[in-house]
Protein backbone atom coordinates (compact mmCIF):
# COMPACT_ATOMS: atom_id res chain seq x y z
CA UNK A 1 0.00 0.00 0.00
CA UNK A 2 1.09 3.60 -1.06
CA UNK A 3 2.44 5.30 2.23
CA UNK A 4 1.89 8.45 1.13
CA UNK A 5 -2.05 7.74 0.77
CA UNK A 6 -2.25 5.92 3.60
CA UNK A 7 -1.19 8.22 5.68
CA UNK A 8 -3.09 11.42 3.53
CA UNK A 9 -6.39 9.13 4.63
CA UNK A 10 -5.30 8.81 7.98
CA UNK A 11 -4.72 12.12 9.28
CA UNK A 12 -7.51 13.79 7.05
CA UNK A 13 -9.93 12.31 10.26
CA UNK A 14 -7.76 14.58 12.38
CA UNK A 15 -9.52 18.28 13.70
CA UNK A 16 -6.12 20.04 13.30
CA UNK A 17 -3.92 20.92 10.12
CA UNK A 18 -1.84 18.56 10.01
CA UNK A 19 0.68 17.57 7.29
CA UNK A 20 3.17 14.09 6.71
CA UNK A 21 6.89 15.17 5.95
CA UNK A 22 9.68 13.21 4.82
CA UNK A 23 13.25 13.46 5.70
CA UNK A 24 13.91 16.28 3.06
CA UNK A 25 11.08 18.22 4.10
CA UNK A 26 8.74 17.24 1.04
CA UNK A 27 5.22 17.12 1.66
CA UNK A 28 3.88 13.72 0.64
CA UNK A 29 0.13 14.50 2.73
CA UNK A 30 -1.95 17.10 4.05
CA UNK A 31 -5.45 17.15 5.21
CA UNK A 32 -7.75 19.71 4.32
CA UNK A 33 -7.23 22.64 7.45
CA UNK A 34 -3.22 22.05 6.72
CA UNK A 35 -3.79 22.62 2.79
CA UNK A 36 -6.00 25.90 3.81
CA UNK A 37 -2.45 27.10 5.58
CA UNK A 38 0.06 25.75 2.62
CA UNK A 39 -0.80 23.96 -0.32
CA UNK A 40 2.05 23.22 -2.49
CA UNK A 41 0.21 21.32 -5.23
CA UNK A 42 -1.33 25.02 -6.56
CA UNK A 43 1.79 26.16 -6.81
CA UNK A 44 4.39 23.89 -8.90
CA UNK A 45 7.53 26.40 -7.75
CA UNK A 46 7.05 25.25 -4.45
CA UNK A 47 7.50 21.86 -3.55
CA UNK A 48 8.64 22.31 -0.27
CA UNK A 49 7.11 24.46 2.75
CA UNK A 50 9.16 27.50 4.02
CA UNK A 51 12.68 27.38 5.21
CA UNK A 52 11.81 27.61 8.84
CA UNK A 53 9.48 24.25 8.17
CA UNK A 54 12.07 22.42 6.57
CA UNK A 55 14.84 23.32 9.58
CA UNK A 56 12.57 22.27 12.07
CA UNK A 57 12.41 19.29 10.07
CA UNK A 58 15.69 18.35 9.87
CA UNK A 59 16.95 19.04 13.36
CA UNK A 60 13.65 16.25 14.86
CA UNK A 61 15.82 13.30 12.13
CA UNK A 62 19.18 14.79 12.60
CA UNK A 63 19.43 15.32 16.77
CA UNK A 64 18.39 13.39 19.22
CA UNK A 65 14.81 15.64 20.13
CA UNK A 66 11.70 13.43 18.88
CA UNK A 67 9.96 17.02 18.76
CA UNK A 68 10.38 20.13 17.94
CA UNK A 69 8.51 23.69 17.83
CA UNK A 70 8.37 27.31 16.39
CA UNK A 71 6.97 30.09 16.03
CA UNK A 72 7.03 30.84 12.33
CA UNK A 73 4.63 32.51 9.33
CA UNK A 74 2.83 29.30 7.18
CA UNK A 75 0.65 30.42 4.06
CA UNK A 76 -1.50 32.57 2.77
CA UNK A 77 -2.84 33.97 6.62
CA UNK A 78 0.70 35.79 6.85
CA UNK A 79 0.61 35.74 10.78
CA UNK A 80 2.91 33.32 12.80
CA UNK A 81 1.51 30.12 13.55
CA UNK A 82 2.42 28.15 16.65
CA UNK A 83 3.99 25.06 14.71
CA UNK A 84 5.06 21.14 16.21
CA UNK A 85 6.31 18.67 14.61
CA UNK A 86 7.00 15.04 16.16
CA UNK A 87 9.47 12.10 14.67
CA UNK A 88 7.27 9.19 13.98
CA UNK A 89 10.37 7.38 14.41
CA UNK A 90 9.49 7.04 18.10
CA UNK A 91 6.17 5.77 17.77
CA UNK A 92 6.76 2.97 14.29
CA UNK A 93 10.27 2.08 14.00
CA UNK A 94 12.08 2.79 10.61
CA UNK A 95 9.12 5.65 9.68
CA UNK A 96 11.70 8.32 8.42
CA UNK A 97 8.45 10.61 8.38
CA UNK A 98 7.36 13.32 10.61
CA UNK A 99 4.06 14.29 11.94
CA UNK A 100 3.69 18.77 11.35
CA UNK A 101 1.17 20.04 13.76
CA UNK A 102 -0.29 23.98 13.25
CA UNK A 103 -2.26 25.56 16.20
CA UNK A 104 -4.35 28.30 15.17
CA UNK A 105 -7.70 29.56 16.63
CA UNK A 106 -10.76 28.68 16.17
CA UNK A 107 -11.84 31.91 14.50
CA UNK A 108 -10.11 30.78 11.39
CA UNK A 109 -11.04 27.65 10.45
CA UNK A 110 -14.40 26.85 12.76
CA UNK A 111 -13.06 23.21 13.61
CA UNK A 112 -14.54 22.86 16.81
CA UNK A 113 -12.66 22.29 20.16
CA UNK A 114 -8.63 21.18 18.46
CA UNK A 115 -7.03 18.04 19.79
CA UNK A 116 -4.10 19.84 19.85
CA UNK A 117 -1.87 17.35 22.32
CA UNK A 118 1.08 14.95 22.13
CA UNK A 119 -1.91 12.56 22.10
CA UNK A 120 -2.69 13.04 18.03
CA UNK A 121 0.85 12.04 17.25
CA UNK A 122 0.43 8.60 19.07
CA UNK A 123 -3.31 8.29 17.72
CA UNK A 124 -2.00 8.41 14.58
CA UNK A 125 0.77 5.90 15.39
CA UNK A 126 -2.29 4.05 16.77
CA UNK A 127 -4.20 4.12 13.62
CA UNK A 128 -0.59 3.68 11.37
CA UNK A 129 -0.93 0.21 13.37
CA UNK A 130 -4.12 -0.99 12.52
CA UNK A 131 -3.76 0.26 8.83
CA UNK A 132 -0.38 -1.18 8.03
CA UNK A 133 -0.87 -4.55 9.79
CA UNK A 134 -0.74 -6.92 7.48
CA UNK A 135 -4.41 -8.98 6.53
CA UNK A 136 -5.09 -12.78 6.06
CA UNK A 137 -4.88 -13.95 2.29
CA UNK A 138 -8.65 -15.14 3.25
CA UNK A 139 -9.50 -11.40 2.66
CA UNK A 140 -7.73 -11.35 -0.58
CA UNK A 141 -11.41 -11.51 -2.75
CA UNK A 142 -12.09 -8.97 -1.25
CA UNK A 143 -10.00 -6.07 -3.08
CA UNK A 144 -9.22 -2.37 -2.26
CA UNK A 145 -7.33 -0.02 -0.13
CA UNK A 146 -9.49 2.42 1.67
CA UNK A 147 -8.52 3.10 4.75
CA UNK A 148 -12.24 2.54 6.02
CA UNK A 149 -12.62 -0.71 4.61
CA UNK A 150 -9.56 -1.78 5.52
CA UNK A 151 -10.14 -1.07 9.43
CA UNK A 152 -13.32 -2.71 8.52
CA UNK A 153 -11.62 -6.09 7.48
CA UNK A 154 -8.93 -5.57 10.76
CA UNK A 155 -11.78 -5.64 12.85
CA UNK A 156 -13.03 -8.79 10.96
CA UNK A 157 -10.04 -10.60 11.49
CA UNK A 158 -9.72 -9.84 14.85
CA UNK A 159 -13.49 -10.80 15.31
CA UNK A 160 -12.59 -14.40 13.25
CA UNK A 161 -10.78 -15.76 16.15
CA UNK A 162 -13.72 -15.55 18.33
CA UNK A 163 -17.04 -17.38 18.53
CA UNK A 164 -19.01 -14.45 19.09
CA UNK A 165 -22.49 -14.00 16.89
CA UNK A 166 -21.17 -11.08 14.54
CA UNK A 167 -23.64 -8.73 12.18
CA UNK A 168 -22.19 -7.38 9.13
CA UNK A 169 -23.99 -3.97 7.69
CA UNK A 170 -23.88 -2.20 4.92
CA UNK A 171 -25.57 -1.71 1.29
CA UNK A 172 -26.42 -4.05 -1.41
CA UNK A 173 -23.20 -5.23 -3.49
CA UNK A 174 -21.01 -3.97 -0.89
CA UNK A 175 -19.37 -7.98 -0.11
CA UNK A 176 -21.05 -8.80 3.19
CA UNK A 177 -21.52 -12.48 1.89
CA UNK A 178 -17.45 -12.20 0.62
CA UNK A 179 -16.55 -11.09 4.39
CA UNK A 180 -18.65 -13.74 6.42
CA UNK A 181 -17.05 -16.56 4.32
CA UNK A 182 -14.13 -14.96 5.00
CA UNK A 183 -14.19 -14.41 8.13
CA UNK A 184 -15.33 -18.61 8.55
CA UNK A 185 -12.55 -19.44 6.36
CA UNK A 186 -9.86 -17.05 9.03
CA UNK A 187 -12.34 -18.64 12.40
CA UNK A 188 -11.48 -22.16 14.15
CA UNK A 189 -14.20 -23.77 12.29
CA UNK A 190 -12.50 -23.74 9.19
CA UNK A 191 -12.76 -27.23 8.67
CA UNK A 192 -16.78 -27.20 9.74
CA UNK A 193 -19.44 -26.29 6.57
CA UNK A 194 -20.57 -23.02 5.83
CA UNK A 195 -24.49 -22.61 5.43
CA UNK A 196 -25.77 -19.74 3.68
CA UNK A 197 -29.36 -19.03 4.97
CA UNK A 198 -31.53 -16.28 2.92
CA UNK A 199 -33.54 -15.18 5.15
CA UNK A 200 -35.84 -13.19 2.90
CA UNK A 201 -36.69 -16.18 0.91
CA UNK A 202 -37.82 -18.57 3.42
CA UNK A 203 -41.71 -19.04 2.69
CA UNK A 204 -43.58 -19.23 6.11
CA UNK A 205 -45.15 -22.48 5.34
CA UNK A 206 -41.58 -24.42 5.18
CA UNK A 207 -39.47 -22.29 7.68
CA UNK A 208 -39.67 -25.06 10.22
CA UNK A 209 -38.87 -27.65 7.66
CA UNK A 210 -36.37 -25.62 5.92
CA UNK A 211 -34.44 -24.42 9.20
CA UNK A 212 -34.73 -27.66 11.67
CA UNK A 213 -35.66 -30.53 9.05
CA UNK A 214 -38.43 -33.17 10.03
CA UNK A 215 -38.65 -36.45 10.95
CA UNK A 216 -39.95 -39.31 8.15
CA UNK A 217 -43.94 -39.30 7.76
CA UNK A 218 -43.85 -36.08 9.35
CA UNK A 219 -46.40 -34.61 7.02
CA UNK A 220 -47.79 -35.38 3.68
CA UNK A 221 -45.60 -35.72 0.97
CA UNK A 222 -42.48 -35.71 3.23
CA UNK A 223 -39.81 -37.86 2.74
CA UNK A 224 -39.54 -41.18 4.38
CA UNK A 225 -36.01 -40.71 5.26
CA UNK A 226 -36.88 -37.46 7.00
CA UNK A 227 -34.69 -34.50 5.93
CA UNK A 228 -31.76 -32.34 7.84
CA UNK A 229 -32.64 -28.93 8.11
CA UNK A 230 -30.09 -25.95 8.05
CA UNK A 231 -28.74 -25.64 11.24
CA UNK A 232 -28.23 -29.43 11.22
CA UNK A 233 -26.36 -28.89 8.04
CA UNK A 234 -24.30 -26.09 9.90
CA UNK A 235 -23.29 -28.12 13.17
CA UNK A 236 -19.97 -27.94 13.62
CA UNK A 237 -19.37 -24.93 10.97
CA UNK A 238 -20.89 -21.04 10.20
CA UNK A 239 -24.43 -20.13 9.35
CA UNK A 240 -24.60 -17.35 7.67
CA UNK A 241 -28.21 -15.34 7.66
CA UNK A 242 -28.18 -13.11 5.20
CA UNK A 243 -30.99 -10.57 4.77
CA UNK A 244 -31.78 -10.90 7.95
CA UNK A 245 -33.45 -7.67 8.09
CA UNK A 246 -35.69 -9.31 5.67
CA UNK A 247 -36.84 -12.07 7.89
CA UNK A 248 -40.59 -12.02 8.71
CA UNK A 249 -41.60 -11.90 12.40
CA UNK A 250 -42.61 -15.77 12.59
CA UNK A 251 -38.83 -16.62 10.64
CA UNK A 252 -37.74 -14.03 13.93
CA UNK A 253 -38.56 -16.20 16.64
CA UNK A 254 -37.65 -19.50 15.14
CA UNK A 255 -34.40 -17.97 15.19
CA UNK A 256 -34.13 -17.01 18.35
CA UNK A 257 -35.15 -19.99 20.06
CA UNK A 258 -32.41 -21.82 18.33
CA UNK A 259 -29.81 -19.07 19.47
CA UNK A 260 -30.79 -19.12 22.91
CA UNK A 261 -30.82 -22.43 23.68
CA UNK A 262 -28.60 -24.09 21.01
CA UNK A 263 -31.82 -26.57 20.53
CA UNK A 264 -34.65 -27.47 18.53
CA UNK A 265 -37.08 -30.17 17.90
CA UNK A 266 -37.49 -31.42 13.66
CA UNK A 267 -40.87 -30.99 12.52
CA UNK A 268 -42.57 -34.24 13.77
CA UNK A 269 -40.06 -35.14 16.45
CA UNK A 270 -40.15 -35.35 19.98
CA UNK A 271 -37.24 -34.79 21.39
CA UNK A 272 -34.73 -32.07 20.99
CA UNK A 273 -31.44 -31.71 18.99
CA UNK A 274 -29.02 -30.14 20.30
CA UNK A 275 -26.31 -28.30 17.65
CA UNK A 276 -23.13 -26.16 17.56
CA UNK A 277 -23.15 -23.05 15.19
CA UNK A 278 -21.52 -19.75 15.28
CA UNK A 279 -23.68 -17.13 13.62
CA UNK A 280 -23.28 -14.40 11.26
CA UNK A 281 -26.00 -12.49 9.85
CA UNK A 282 -25.71 -9.89 7.57
CA UNK A 283 -28.41 -6.77 6.62
CA UNK A 284 -28.44 -3.59 4.36
CA UNK A 285 -31.35 -2.27 6.76
CA UNK A 286 -30.90 -0.07 9.78
CA UNK A 287 -31.71 -2.81 12.33
CA UNK A 288 -32.02 -0.18 15.40
CA UNK A 289 -35.56 1.55 13.64
CA UNK A 290 -36.54 -1.72 12.77
CA UNK A 291 -36.73 -2.41 16.44
CA UNK A 292 -37.82 0.99 17.44
CA UNK A 293 -40.66 0.52 14.32
CA UNK A 294 -41.76 -3.15 16.41
CA UNK A 295 -40.90 -4.88 12.89
CA UNK A 296 -37.52 -6.50 14.68
CA UNK A 297 -37.67 -8.31 17.65
CA UNK A 298 -35.05 -5.78 20.25
CA UNK A 299 -33.72 -9.89 22.00
CA UNK A 300 -33.33 -11.35 18.70
CA UNK A 301 -31.44 -7.78 17.99
CA UNK A 302 -28.98 -7.84 20.99
CA UNK A 303 -28.16 -11.31 20.39
CA UNK A 304 -26.99 -10.84 16.87
CA UNK A 305 -25.15 -8.03 17.24
CA UNK A 306 -22.37 -8.83 19.23
CA UNK A 307 -19.81 -7.89 17.21
CA UNK A 308 -20.69 -5.22 14.82
CA UNK A 309 -18.74 -4.71 11.16
CA UNK A 310 -19.84 -2.22 8.74
CA UNK A 311 -19.05 -2.46 5.37
CA UNK A 312 -18.31 1.09 3.53
CA UNK A 313 -20.45 1.68 0.17
CA UNK A 314 -18.16 2.37 -3.09
CA UNK A 315 -18.61 5.81 -3.26
CA UNK A 316 -16.94 6.18 -0.37
CA UNK A 317 -14.04 4.39 -1.17
CA UNK A 318 -12.30 7.07 -3.22
CA UNK A 319 -9.75 5.67 -5.87
CA UNK A 320 -10.88 2.27 -4.88
CA UNK A 321 -13.34 2.33 -7.69
CA UNK A 322 -10.14 2.66 -10.41
CA UNK A 323 -8.18 -0.46 -8.70
CA UNK A 324 -11.57 -2.22 -8.65
CA UNK A 325 -12.49 -1.45 -12.39
CA UNK A 326 -8.98 -2.51 -13.43
CA UNK A 327 -9.15 -6.14 -11.12
CA UNK A 328 -12.34 -7.14 -12.66
CA UNK A 329 -11.24 -6.29 -15.95
CA UNK A 330 -8.30 -8.27 -15.70
CA UNK A 331 -10.52 -11.12 -14.49
CA UNK A 332 -12.68 -10.83 -17.69
CA UNK A 333 -9.95 -10.78 -19.75
CA UNK A 334 -7.98 -14.29 -18.33
CA UNK A 335 -11.77 -16.03 -18.84
CA UNK A 336 -11.56 -14.48 -22.30
CA UNK A 337 -8.06 -14.14 -23.20
CA UNK A 338 -8.27 -11.09 -24.57
CA UNK A 339 -6.24 -8.48 -23.21
CA UNK A 340 -8.64 -4.53 -22.97
CA UNK A 341 -7.53 -1.59 -20.57
CA UNK A 342 -10.26 1.39 -19.73
CA UNK A 343 -9.56 4.79 -21.41
CA UNK A 344 -8.59 7.61 -18.51
CA UNK A 345 -12.12 9.13 -19.86
CA UNK A 346 -14.21 5.66 -18.42
CA UNK A 347 -12.62 6.02 -15.67
CA UNK A 348 -13.27 9.66 -14.95
CA UNK A 349 -16.74 8.51 -15.37
CA UNK A 350 -16.64 5.70 -13.21
CA UNK A 351 -15.41 7.69 -10.63
CA UNK A 352 -18.25 10.45 -10.88
CA UNK A 353 -20.56 7.30 -10.98
CA UNK A 354 -22.80 7.05 -7.61
CA UNK A 355 -22.35 3.21 -7.82
CA UNK A 356 -25.81 2.64 -5.92
CA UNK A 357 -25.68 -1.38 -6.67
CA UNK A 358 -21.31 -0.87 -5.11
CA UNK A 359 -19.03 -2.99 -6.13
CA UNK A 360 -21.64 -5.82 -7.53
CA UNK A 361 -22.78 -3.11 -9.97
CA UNK A 362 -19.27 -1.90 -10.47
CA UNK A 363 -18.60 -5.39 -11.69
CA UNK A 364 -21.42 -5.82 -13.91
CA UNK A 365 -20.55 -2.48 -15.55
CA UNK A 366 -16.91 -3.53 -16.81
CA UNK A 367 -18.59 -6.74 -17.88
CA UNK A 368 -20.60 -5.33 -19.75
CA UNK A 369 -18.11 -2.89 -21.43
CA UNK A 370 -15.78 -5.44 -22.24
CA UNK A 371 -18.16 -7.89 -23.74
CA UNK A 372 -19.38 -4.62 -26.31
CA UNK A 373 -16.53 -3.42 -27.25
CA UNK A 374 -14.34 -3.90 -30.52
CA UNK A 375 -11.08 -1.88 -29.58
CA UNK A 376 -8.53 -2.85 -27.01
CA UNK A 377 -9.22 0.45 -25.48
CA UNK A 378 -12.36 0.46 -24.23
CA UNK A 379 -14.40 4.20 -24.52
CA UNK A 380 -17.41 5.57 -23.35
CA UNK A 381 -19.00 4.03 -26.24
CA UNK A 382 -19.20 0.92 -24.76
CA UNK A 383 -20.94 1.60 -21.50
CA UNK A 384 -25.00 1.35 -21.18
CA UNK A 385 -26.94 4.31 -21.81
CA UNK A 386 -27.97 4.06 -18.34
CA UNK A 387 -24.83 5.88 -16.42
CA UNK A 388 -25.18 8.77 -18.73
CA UNK A 389 -28.60 9.65 -17.14
CA UNK A 390 -29.48 11.78 -14.08
CA UNK A 391 -29.63 9.54 -11.00
CA UNK A 392 -32.74 10.55 -8.94
CA UNK A 393 -32.96 11.31 -5.30
CA UNK A 394 -33.37 8.97 -3.26
CA UNK A 395 -36.14 10.57 -1.63
CA UNK A 396 -38.34 9.57 -4.94
CA UNK A 397 -37.96 6.09 -4.59
CA UNK A 398 -40.54 6.30 -1.53
CA UNK A 399 -43.77 5.78 -1.95
CA UNK A 400 -46.09 8.57 -3.97
CA UNK A 401 -47.93 10.25 -1.29
CA UNK A 402 -49.39 13.25 -3.12
CA UNK A 403 -51.13 14.04 -6.10
CA UNK A 404 -50.28 13.38 -9.96
CA UNK A 405 -52.28 15.64 -12.16
CA UNK A 406 -50.78 15.49 -15.67
CA UNK A 407 -51.82 17.79 -18.34
CA UNK A 408 -54.92 15.76 -20.11
CA UNK A 409 -55.28 19.33 -22.04
CA UNK A 410 -53.62 18.17 -25.46
CA UNK A 411 -50.31 19.44 -24.44
CA UNK A 412 -48.29 15.98 -25.22
CA UNK A 413 -47.32 15.13 -21.72
CA UNK A 414 -45.66 11.38 -22.85
CA UNK A 415 -43.85 13.09 -25.93
CA UNK A 416 -42.33 16.13 -23.64
CA UNK A 417 -41.11 13.41 -21.00
CA UNK A 418 -39.19 11.30 -24.42
CA UNK A 419 -37.96 14.38 -25.70
CA UNK A 420 -36.40 15.85 -22.52
CA UNK A 421 -34.21 12.25 -21.86
CA UNK A 422 -33.79 11.94 -25.48
CA UNK A 423 -32.19 15.84 -25.78
CA UNK A 424 -30.13 14.94 -21.70
CA UNK A 425 -28.52 11.68 -23.46
CA UNK A 426 -27.18 13.85 -26.95
CA UNK A 427 -26.02 16.09 -24.35
CA UNK A 428 -23.92 13.59 -22.48
CA UNK A 429 -22.78 11.88 -25.79
CA UNK A 430 -21.31 15.28 -26.74
CA UNK A 431 -19.75 15.85 -23.34
CA UNK A 432 -18.09 12.66 -23.43
CA UNK A 433 -16.51 12.39 -26.94
CA UNK A 434 -13.66 13.44 -29.20
CA UNK A 435 -15.60 13.93 -31.88
CA UNK A 436 -19.06 13.69 -33.75
CA UNK A 437 -18.56 9.64 -34.63
CA UNK A 438 -17.85 8.40 -31.00
CA UNK A 439 -20.81 10.31 -29.91
CA UNK A 440 -23.10 9.07 -32.91
CA UNK A 441 -21.15 5.77 -32.47
CA UNK A 442 -22.37 6.26 -28.26
CA UNK A 443 -25.94 7.28 -29.26
CA UNK A 444 -26.59 3.84 -32.24
CA UNK A 445 -28.27 6.51 -34.89
CA UNK A 446 -27.44 7.58 -37.96
CA UNK A 447 -25.56 11.01 -38.36
CA UNK A 448 -28.16 12.75 -40.42
CA UNK A 449 -30.59 11.61 -37.17
CA UNK A 450 -27.34 12.81 -35.29
CA UNK A 451 -27.51 16.70 -37.19
CA UNK A 452 -31.45 16.52 -37.11
CA UNK A 453 -31.99 15.92 -33.58
CA UNK A 454 -28.75 18.73 -32.62
CA UNK A 455 -31.26 21.44 -34.77
CA UNK A 456 -34.39 19.96 -33.06
CA UNK A 457 -32.82 20.40 -29.26
CA UNK A 458 -30.82 23.91 -30.59
CA UNK A 459 -27.67 21.70 -29.29
CA UNK A 460 -24.14 23.14 -29.79
CA UNK A 461 -21.95 20.44 -30.72
CA UNK A 462 -18.91 22.74 -32.36
CA UNK A 463 -16.13 21.51 -29.67
CA UNK A 464 -16.60 17.88 -31.65
CA UNK A 465 -14.19 17.27 -34.87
Amino acid sequence: MDMSGLTGEIIEKLSDPVAILDRDGNVLAANSYFRKLYNPSNDPNRKKPCAELIKLNSHVHTSSDATASEWMVLGPLQQKLDVSLYSLESFIPGCNLSLCLVKVGEAEFETGELAWSHEVTQSFARAWKVFSDDLSSEFDEIQGEDVTLRLALQSAQKAAKTDLPILIRGESGTGKELLGRAIHRLSPRSKGPFVDLNCAAIPESLIESELFGYEKGAFTGASREGKKGLFDQANGGTIFLDEIGDASLPVQSKLLRVLQNSQFIRVGGTTNVTVDVRIISATNKELDSLVREKRFRDDLYYRLNTITITMPPLSKRGSDVRLLADFFLSEHSQRTGKTYSFSEEVLRIFESFPWPGNVRELKSMVEYAATMTEQPEIGPESLPFSMFLERPDPDRDRPFSGSFHPDLTGNRFLPGVIEDVEKTLIEKAIKLSRNRSDAIRMLGISRRTFYKKIKQYHLDDSRLS
